[in-house]
């Protein structure tokens, strides 16, 4: 075991879990999280710290550039597609939210095109999906500096997400009733800025302003 891990552990115990530990008690035996949260496996992205969430209040699903299945093609992935089901069917969750992020190792390897993953056979079969995406990209910005263009990417990866998310009839029936809100994100590192997709205006703008927005 690195000792990173080790002092980790430690302090988890001695420090996280005595201050919260009657939480922990109360979560023993039952979750009941608010918010189902789509996200990137990169390492930088840190759910529960960004949206200062305590154990027990987000179920996460994490995977590379926080994809998910359209329901056409919902096989392919039984795991997102069963988490997402479990989210909703069972925790019965108030919110989804897709976020994507700044600097996306996933959104840049589908940019550059299949032919860079030679290497990483499973990577590049993953990421087959993206290549729509890339070629909206490559059409609108091909005038445009490259990391112009891989934001472009990440965004337009996230409401990709989003709409397929919306293609299951259980979850359209449930914003349908007012039961689900779903959200797509881009959370940029450095800033520490997240935007928030509009489906109003089509365009994503930061937290606070979408918030005044849509009160």
């Amino acid at each position: 075991m690195l000792l990173r891990l080790k002092n980790g552990l430690k302090n988890f115990k001695e420090v996280t879990y005595k201050k919260h530990e009657q939480l922990y008690h109360d979560l023993e035996q039952v979750q009941n999280p608010h918010t189902l949260f789509i996200a990137c496996s990169d390492s930088r992205v840190n759910p529960e710290r960004l949206i200062g969430s305590n154990p027990g209040e987000i179920f996460t699903i994490r995977n590379i550039a926080n994809t998910v299945p359209a329901y056409e093609v919902s096989h392919n992935d039984f795991t997102t597609v069963s988490a997402i089901e479990f989210a909703i069917e069972v925790l019965k969750v108030r919110e989804v939210i897709i976020c994507g992020h700044s600097n996306c190792g996933g959104c840049a390897a589908a940019l550059e095109g299949q032919e860079k993953l030679d290497q990483l056979p499973y990577t590049q079969q993953y990421l087959k999906p993206l290549e729509s995406i890339k070629v909206k990209v490559e059409h609108s910005h091909h005038h445009k500096d490259a990391e112009s263009k891989v934001r472009l990417m990440e965004q337009l990866n996230v409401i990709t997400q989003l709409n397929n998310l919306k293609s299951y009839p259980q979850i359209q029936q449930l914003i349908a009733k007012g039961e689900l809100e779903v959200e797509g994100w881009h959370y940029d590192i450095k800033s520490g800025d997240v935007f928030v997709y509009d489906e109003t205006t089509r365009s994503f703008c930061k937290s606070d302003e979408y918030q005044n927005i849509h009160q």
